[in-house]
């Protein structure tokens, strides 16, 4: 392949389709993991219309085998992969804590903190051994800042800070790079399901900077942290929340 492979899972989501955009422009060839069999086939087709190199892949990264084929299966086609991105994740379930069942606890830290662990294991062997490759997690402001009825997916993206911190000292004698992205509210449409429209001008008025983000404004900070503008990065998180918080 003449171009570099980028693996973007949670890559037909609102946030993921406009990473998966933008490392394309980039000159990446995209592999898209995603639950959404839908959304992702609508995206690869996009894709090749607008002339990019895309594939899509079906798995619940919640499964550990899942993980394990879809790794192979990529390395095998091929040989490589350069940039992986862990954009899945959510929510899923707020409850207050006296209410919160153990089975959705432990989905919320299944799909955000497990899958990162599990993907960032499936390409640690390849990376160190090419001597190259970047990995990008993914936090959010509520790692940093809590947040009421949510106490497993804050937990699980402050975990996903620490744990990026110590895979970039062990990845960095090996020239891999490790970083998180924290996006703060954007304009998804999974976001602003969930508010009525006077609700959601009223959260985006109050952002130091007067809006939501959109979806292309954390696309941008990842391409920023998969190319050699930030060669000399690792082991950071990066804000990308319109001034929701200052770290």
């Amino acid at each position: 392949m003449a171009n570099k492979i980028a693996v973007v899972t949670g890559g037909a989501g609102g946030i993921g389709k406009a990473v998966v955009s933008r490392l394309a422009r980039a000159g990446f060839d995209v592999c898209i993991v995603d639950q959404n069999d839908k959304a992702g086939q609508e995206l690869v087709e996009l894709m090749r219309q607008q002339k990019y190199n895309a594939e899509f892949y079906r798995v619940d990264l919640k499964r550990a085998a899942e993980i394990k084929i879809l790794f192979d299966s990529i390395y095998g086609k091929f040989q490589r992969i350069d940039v992986l991105v862990n954009l899945a994740g959510g929510t899923l379930h707020k409850h207050p804590i006296t209410e919160f069942p153990l089975s959705e606890w432990r989905e919320v830290i299944d799909v955000n903190l497990k899958a990162t662990f599990l993907c960032c294991q499936a390409v640690s062997k390849g990376m160190r051994e090419a001597k190259s490759g970047v990995i990008i997690n993914t936090s959010s402001n509520f790692g940093i800042t809590g947040s009421a009825g949510r106490t497993a997916y804050s937990a699980a993206k402050a975990a996903i800070i620490a744990f990026t911190k110590s895979l970039a000292l062990e990845m960095a004698p090996y020239g891999v790079r490790v970083n998180t992205i924290a996006p703060g509210l954007t304009a998804t449409e999974r976001v602003m399901a969930v508010h009525s429209d006077e609700e959601w001008r009223r959260l985006s008025t109050s952002m130091p900077l007067g809006r939501a983000g959109q979806p292309s404004d954390i696309a941008e900070g990842v391409n920023f942290l998969a190319g050699d503008e930030s060669a000399f990065m690792t082991g950071q998180l990066l804000h990308v929340n319109g001034g929701m918080v200052f770290n």
